[in-house]
């Protein structure tokens, strides 16, 4: 998971939000009343701040696999549910600042009918998070072990991850550790091919680069940003 910093919102969005408050709509009304063309401007819009990456798994989006009649290919999620426990009214359903956009958390894949091969937002449903890609000091809790899975030293970011988004699903077709470790491996392997004294200014030189990404990012950077730094640290003593 990596940092996302929010771009100028539509003044289309921000109009409807006003007019859904001024109309007094529940938040599930309120968002109904964003449709296209709007709502695929808003869509666009998250998945080129975000490097078109899931804001939550880092696969990329639009999801290219054939899926579902009615599974969207990249899916605009609300950090605060749009619907939380004992609240009734727009709150985040139209606040550009709380919207990401997601991948299909695995509703295409043919194992999916079961809970546990779900993952990002078909998983959380509406549950509330503590890890928040917008919040830097909840993603710096953030590591990851040798077989690539997600961790965190707070517990209940830990929850979050491993729990309520299950990105560290590793089952059938659905194997999210692997692939993060994988995209490692193949900075791993460049590394292995350098002498001694080219490793230290090749890995500043490469994490500086996948710092420096825009759109697109390379899926699953967030672990091999983080690599990367633990890496170098350990290099320098």
């Amino acid at each position: 998971m990596i940092k996302i910093s929010k771009s100028e919102f539509p003044k289309a969005l921000e109009d409807l939000r006003i007019s859904a408050v001024e109309k007094g709509l529940n938040a599930g009304e309120a968002y109904n009343t964003l449709q296209n063309p709007l709502k695929s401007e808003v869509k666009e819009l998250l998945m080129r701040e975000q490097g078109h990456l899931c804001a939550y798994c880092m696969r990329r989006i639009p999801d290219e696999r054939k899926l579902p009649e009615g599974v969207p290919n990249v899916i605009i999620e609300h950090w605060t549910p749009r619907n939380p426990s004992g609240f009734d009214g727009v709150a985040g359903a139209l606040d550009y600042r709380n919207m990401l956009a997601v991948c299909s958390g695995n509703q295409g894949d043919r194992t999916s009918k079961r809970k546990s091969r779900l993952t990002c937002d078909a998983k959380r449903d509406n549950r509330l998070l503590k890890v928040n890609p917008l919040d830097q000091s909840t993603l710096d809790t953030i590591y990851y072990e040798v077989s690539g899975k997600i961790k965190s030293s707070d517990i209940k970011i830990n929850n979050d991850l491993d729990v309520i988004l299950n990105l560290n699903c590793q089952v059938d077709t659905v194997r999210l550790p692997e692939s993060r470790k994988q995209a490692v491996a193949a900075i791993e392997e460049n590394i292995a091919m350098l002498n001694d004294e080219e490793i230290l200014t090749y890995s500043k030189q490469i994490l500086a680069d996948f710092e420096n990404e825009t759109d697109p990012k390379t899926p699953y950077i967030g672990i091999i940003i983080w690599w990367l730094k633990d890496f170098i640290q350990s290099m320098e003593g």
